[in-house]
């Protein structure tokens, strides 16, 4: 995930320095944490508190060109009224009609609990009966959980068919999902509460922007 502003208005990023063990992988844009005073990488089911988004690269082996590779400090983006920015999660439908689209790899939500966001149809199956362009945004006003079906009142025309690709926009609010393996960005894969919630989302660039809601710092720890 990447810092892209502060919420009091402010385009300069609160940034500090944190130990850190010599031999631990961190990546630029990394959301992390801390254990025992030092920083380590969130999980990709975090629950606990976070400390922010890494500032720089720490692979923990020696780099020639980097003394900072495996030193014992690191720079991290740690303002708790920062937001953060990702691409929006993928997925590919296993059916669908022209009002629907079903992706049966979503499971563990509540119903509705996609409803006042977005869907973007990002590419078309090899047997795709979709006639609107790729790029065509439609509303969630619905969402089944048990078949991992999203509802619109826009048309499809054509209707989805297997193999279709779209962007899943989360309403605001939003805080279900899971990291990525990497922990840079949101996947749909379990509906656990991260410490992260949906801010807004911006169809055009296809990215979803992010508020913390559990921080180490407390004043978004609710």
């Amino acid at each position: 995930m990447k810092v892209i502003y502060d919420q009091s208005g402010s385009q300069v990023m609160a940034m500090n320095e944190y130990d850190i063990a010599s031999g631990t992988a961190i990546a630029l844009d990394q959301v992390v944490k801390l254990s025992s005073g030092k920083v380590i990488s969130a999980a990709v089911g975090e629950l606990n508190p976070i400390l922010g988004i890494a500032a720089e690269n720490h692979p923990g082996t020696v780099d020639a060109f980097n003394p900072r590779a495996n030193g014992t400090r690191i720079k991290v983006y740690d303002g708790p009224m920062e937001i953060y920015e990702c691409y929006a999660p993928q997925i590919v439908a296993t059916g669908g009609s022209t009002t629907t689209f079903v992706a049966s790899t979503v499971a563990g939500f509540a119903d509705n609990d996609f409803v006042g966001g977005y869907m973007k149809l990002m590419a078309k199956g090899a047997t795709s009966t979709i006639t609107d362009g790729v790029g065509t945004i439609y509303p969630v006003t619905g969402s089944t959980a048990a078949s991992g079906t999203f509802t619109t009142t826009t048309t499809i025309n054509g209707g989805v068919t297997a193999g279709d690709t779209f962007a899943i926009f989360p309403p605001v609010m939003f805080q279900k999902g899971n990291f990525d393996t990497n922990i840079i960005k949101l996947v749909l894969t379990a509906s656990a509460a991260l410490p992260v919630r949906v801010a807004n989302s911006d169809t055009a660039r296809n990215t979803i922007q992010f508020e913390p809601s559990l921080h180490l710092f407390g004043n978004k720890n609710n």
